[in-house]
């Protein structure tokens, strides 16, 4: 018998769209799985319209929290799977019928501690400026991380499967309290994976919708969330011996300030350069920046250069 799956549904305020996306998890062709819905304290009705799913599948559990963020929610789930493999659906999205399926094959044939999968939105068009699809043999962690941020993939944790032991023995967990936690979490998994596979196929649906975290100004604890992942990596690399590994949170830190310098110049963020990390993060990337292709690095260093005249 296929071993049990359990997917994760963090939930918060999206009744116009939850009960897609559980009837979408409901008609997978892999049916030998648990789905964690998280309540992380909706206001709405967001459970209330699919009461009648909850009741009528005995492999739906929903588990109420107070309001405290998508990591926590998705922490809280991780804590309660029982599946062999977990994975992540956000509950305004949806996934296709094999998508379980179809990454469940490639973790069982490769025995990869990660695959990851790829999406589109809702009309099947890669969504814009994100970059979805990463095909790549199997590997170490440590391998396809470097290929991965070397190619600019969006970091989304949703498109993938995990082995629960090794998340848990690892002690993985997303960052309470902070925005964009899917980058965090995804480097810091896969520099412990032993194996991580890929998988081209788009099963995963993303919506784009107004109001959801990315679409929303929330530019400025967008910024803190990015200021606060750097300077842990920037800690990380204090402790760590392995030249491979200080690459990598390098490459990391790297991939995190290219987004943080597009998010401080497009909402026209202050920034108090002698109480933050950004200073000493571009110093220690100087040999990242000087590797990467020439248009990058122009772009990149002119966010730099703008930032640095308007703050000081």
């Amino acid at each position: 018998m296929n071993p049990l799956i359990s997917i994760i549904v963090p939930t918060y305020n999206v009744e116009k769209y939850i009960r897609t996306c559980i009837e979408s998890i409901l008609a997978q062709t892999y049916r030998n799985v648990e789905v964690i819905i998280v309540n992380d304290g909706s206001k709405d009705q967001s459970l209330a319209v699919i009461s009648d799913l909850i009741c009528s599948h005995h492999n739906v559990k929903v588990i109420n929290q107070k309001n405290q963020g998508l990591s926590v929610a998705r922490n809280t789930g991780i804590d309660v799977a029982t599946g062999k493999y977990i994975t992540f659906v956000d509950a305004d999205d949806k996934i296709k019928p094999d998508f379980v399926s179809s990454l469940y094959q490639i973790a069982d044939r490769t025995g990869a501690d990660i695959v990851r999968g790829s999406f589109r939105d809702f009309n099947g068009n890669i969504p814009k400026d994100w970059v979805p699809d990463f095909n790549v043999p199997t590997n170490c962690g440590t391998i396809v991380l470097d290929q991965f941020l070397s190619s600019n993939i969006s970091f989304v944790v949703w498109s993938s499967i995990y082995r629960l032991d090794f998340i848990n023995s690892n002690h993985i967990r997303f960052t309470p309290g902070i925005l964009l936690e899917d980058g965090d979490f995804t480097t810091r998994a896969y520099m412990l994976a032993k194996l991580v596979a890929t998988s081209p196929e788009p099963n995963y649906a993303y919506r784009i919708r107004q109001g959801s975290i990315l679409t929303t100004n929330n530019a400025q604890k967008m910024s803190l969330s990015e200021e606060k992942v750097i300077s842990q990596f920037i800690s990380m690399l204090k402790h760590e011996e392995s030249d491979v590994l200080c690459s990598l949170i390098l490459k990391s830190i790297y991939a995190f300030m290219r987004d943080w310098t597009r998010i401080i110049l497009k909402n026209h963020l202050s920034l108090d350069r002698t109480n933050s990390c950004f200073d000493t993060a571009l110093t220690l990337i100087k040999e990242i920046i000087n590797s990467r292709p020439l248009k990058e690095k122009i772009k990149f260093l002119t966010k730099v250069i703008i930032i640095k005249a308007t703050n000081h």
